[in-house]
């Protein structure tokens, strides 16, 4: 085939419209059809959650569900509850009592002869603790599913542990369980650790059978000690967090511009990497040849076999990984040429880390009401009774069901959700794209700031909102089909969990969708910088940028593996810097006013590298855009009128257009 058949696949190269001089502040808007879209969809998550308060009941959610159906801390069930906030469980099926209050002790208090039943408080006479404080429940008499204990179902023999094992208590899955010291948290109320210790040694259970029903007591101390450790060292986890993190990025960003620094970062890597795989294989070929001296020898023939043969394979592996440096050397310093040029555009706009905390605002608040909504439909289910066999007990529990209608709306809330928070992204890779490619096309750089930022946000979410729109429908409908392969995924295992051929399908179809959302992505984002640089509609930018991989792959994939490596060495020295500082000073400073300063220190990198992450977010985008304008530019422009500068000027006199 000629190389004239090969290169109408690729597409035409790129040609400068009339008077270009890098994005024009004459834009139109694209794609108006898709932002009617989503405002249409944001109309019926509206309407959703309208209809959702109007008929459903939050507390439902909120407050925890007995076993009789009844809310507790409410009068939505058969029975008031208002005055028993709290549900004591009973069982490790999640059935339980409402109660006025979760029973406090001392701590390690367990009185194995006082049962909570469901039906109230069981005592064996004579034997149970009457010096301990009275527990007030609720009158369940008049339940039908009620469930009392008598010494023949709950307490045979006054044994406790052939109480254990009894109908009533059923080794912790029966409808009786012992009153003990527990933990409130979110008003259920959790046995103390010390508390079902005590009763694990009275039942002589050496099973852990009761575990599933709670100990919550050391998580909530740990919760608690982190708690007082975090405040008492705030001013150190907000300064280093978000302050020293922000300028420990610029200052990486800034290094990366020192001559033959981002060189030997990024040739030290993939050569380390080289010489990794070439160690493997040495190792493993040694050691096979180490074994097969051996006398008496230790490992069998094949398996000597299968060392030396791996040996072989990673040397070919080298082998290869050398081949494919050679060929993409030039390649390659072409990409730190980019990554170079991406770090001077980031900081000569500084304010373009504020837009992402808008973005994070912004999306902060749609889960707000997002959440509101959801909890109201959640709250339209149906109470209905589940009857759990164990042991040849019958135990009954109640939980929600939901007809169509409400699952539908489910579905609903969740593609919205999908698609907005798409949509805030693919906004900000817009707002990103449209300035960097304004730092790029602009010959006088001195002239690029602040004001630079603004104009883009402005045009970009005055013109480029159904851009944004689109292609953050089309991840939200490949997400939402996964989300749909995986509930019945669910629903298939509940009924068959053994079948593996249901198991491989739905895990290929899941593959397949995985794949495709992570192809989608990358074709959005150049499809986005595109329409940050010439204003054409999502459609038309999605193929000029797809035909513009294809020309320029070898680029493409050498600008990947390099930014990659800036990204993962920038966010691994950002934290780790900013937190061992943060554990010296902390250290020095608080030590004595802390229980341990390894939680706050683990906060502290934690937020670092979400900033670092949120700053590179940036910064990768960045380089994209910098690898799109500059090919952009090779291909619209030649000599002295193209745009690039320092290194990418110098590939572009040596390479041609």
């Amino acid at each position: 085939m000629a190389k004239e058949d090969k290169d109408e696949y690729k597409g035409d190269k790129l040609s400068a419209p009339a008077g270009f001089d890098g994005p024009s502040n004459d834009r139109v808007c694209t794609d108006v059809l898709c932002s009617l879209l989503l405002v249409g969809m944001f109309a019926i998550m509206t309407a959703i959650g309208i209809y959702s308060i109007q008929n459903g009941d939050i507390r439902l959610i909120l407050y925890p569900l007995d076993y009789d159906g009844n809310i507790c801390g409410t009068n939505a069930g058969d029975i008031d509850m208002t005055d028993y906030p709290y549900l004591y469980l009973v069982n490790s099926f999640g059935g339980g009592v409402c109660m006025k209050e979760c029973p406090s002790f001392s701590s390690g208090y367990a009185d194995e002869y006082t049962l909570v039943t469901y039906g109230g408080v069981y005592k064996v006479d004579g034997l149970a603790d009457e010096s301990a404080p009275t527990v007030e429940m609720p009158d369940y008499s008049n339940s039908p599913n009620v469930q009392t204990c008598t010494q023949e179902n709950c307490y045979p023999n006054n044994n406790p542990k052939e109480s254990f094992t009894s109908s009533g208590v059923n080794s912790g899955m029966g409808y009786a369980f012992y009153l003990s010291d527990t933990t409130n948290y979110l008003n259920r109320c959790f046995i103390s650790s010390d508390a079902y210790t005590v009763i694990e040694d009275a039942v002589e259970d050496t099973k852990d059978s009761i575990t599933d029903l709670g100990a919550a007591e050391d998580v909530t101390s740990f919760i608690s000690e982190l708690y007082s450790d975090l405040y008492s060292a705030q001013n150190y986890i907000l300064g280093f967090g978000f302050g020293v993190s922000v300028l420990a990025s610029f200052l990486y960003t800034y290094l990366l511009r020192i001559p033959g620094l981002l060189f030997t970062l990024i040739w030290g890597s993939l050569l380390a990497s080289l010489g990794l795989i070439g160690f493997m294989g040495y190792y493993s070929f040694t050691a096979a040849n180490n074994a097969a001296d051996e006398d008496p020898q230790v490992y069998s023939d094949d398996k000597i076999k299968g060392m030396r043969y791996f040996g072989y394979f990673m040397f070919v592996v080298a082998g290869l990984y050398f081949l494919f440096l050679c060929c993409l050397r030039k390649r390659i310093q072409l990409s730190i040429g980019i990554v170079k040029q991406a770090s001077r555009a980031v900081q000569a706009m500084p304010t373009l880390l504020i837009f992402p905390v808008v973005q994070t605002v912004g999306l902060l608040a749609f889960i707000f009401v997002w959440l509101f909504y959801a909890v109201y439909v959640a709250s339209l289910g149906e109470i209905e009774t589940n009857e759990f066999d164990e042991n040849g007990v019958t135990v009954m529990v109640r939980s929600f069901t939901y007809d169509d209608n409400t699952q539908a709306m489910a579905w609903i809330l969740l593609f919205c959700f999908f698609w907005t928070v798409e949509f805030i992204s693919a906004v900000g890779s817009i707002v990103i794209a449209r300035a960097i490619a304004s730092w790029y096309f602009t010959r006088d750089k001195g002239t690029i700031g602040t004001g630079t930022v603004v104009q883009s946000i402005r045009q970009s979410m005055w013109y480029h909102m159904g851009t944004a729109a689109f292609g953050a429908l089309i991840i939200a409908i490949i997400q939402t089909i996964r989300a749909i392969v995986t509930y019945i995924q669910k629903k298939i295992e509940g009924i068959d969990g053994d079948n593996k051929a249901v198991k491989c399908v739905a895990c290929c179809c899941q593959c397949c969708f995985a794949c495709l959302e992570k192809c989608m992505r990358f074709i959005n984002k150049h499809a986005y910088i595109q329409t940050a640089i010439f204003s054409t509609n999502f459609c038309i930018s999605a193929k000029n940028g797809f035909f513009l991989i294809l020309r320029n792959f070898g680029r493409i994939g050498a600008i990947s593996v390099v930014s990659e490596v800036v990204v993962v060495i920038g966010k691994i020295f950002i934290a780790a810097s900013t937190g061992a500082i943060a554990y010296v000073l902390m250290n020095n400073y608080i030590a004595d006013e802390v229980e341990s300063i390894i939680g706050p220190t683990v906060v502290v990198i934690l937020l670092t590298y979400i900033v670092a992450s949120l700053f590179f977010s940036i910064f990768s985008m960045a380089v994209d855009t910098v690898l799109q304008c500059f090919i952009a530019d090779e291909e619209m422009f030649d000599g002295d009128d193209c745009y690039a500068e320092g290194s990418l000027k110098e590939w572009i006199d040596d390479n041609g257009s």
